[in-house]
């Protein structure tokens, strides 16, 4: 991986980012309100849902700490180290919401908006569902761009 002092200037495209053993690495691209602060241009995808063999939290957080390439244009202007850890709270109760309507055999009926920060973001391949006949929107773990928003605005990014 890049040492992360040289990426800022790069173009996201031509660095090569590697897992590393103690956080997550995650580039994520932004815009520009009409006010001129940032706003995420999308989600972030953590883990595939499998209906029948539900990732546990903690291997789905297996950090506590996220460190965002921020970047426009394909170009990184800021790296910050975000401790998730400070959300948990939150991120479990979503999550056990998502769990809880999988396993009750509702997970045709989620939707992103019934969460916080953690959402199950819907896919277009429907599949089986345990404990239900109906089939079910395919899904993804995913970090939404609200709790990414909070995130940029807890940095000094946000709109006055």
């Amino acid at each position: 991986m890049d040492s992360f002092e040289t990426l800022i200037g790069k173009n996201i495209n031509e660095v090569v980012l590697n897992e590393s053993d103690t956080f997550f690495v995650a580039p994520l691209e932004y815009f520009y309100k009409n006010c001129g602060k940032r706003y995420p241009a999308s989600k972030l995808k953590l883990a595939d849902l499998d209906y029948f063999d539900i990732i546990d939290f903690t291997d789905l957080f297996k950090f506590e700490a996220i460190l965002i390439i921020w970047y426009f244009e394909d170009v990184i202007t800021d790296l910050e180290l975000y401790y998730l850890s400070n959300d948990f709270d939150i991120l479990l109760m979503d999550y056990y919401y998502i769990k809880k309507s999988i396993d009750m055999g509702e997970a045709h009926k989620l939707r992103e908006g019934d969460t916080k920060y953690l959402g199950a973001s819907r896919l277009d391949e429907k599949v089986l569902q345990p404990n239900s006949d109906k089939l079910a929107n395919k899904r993804e773990l995913v970090l939404k761009k609200k709790y990414l928003q909070k995130i940029l605005n807890e940095l000094g990014f946000k709109c006055m």
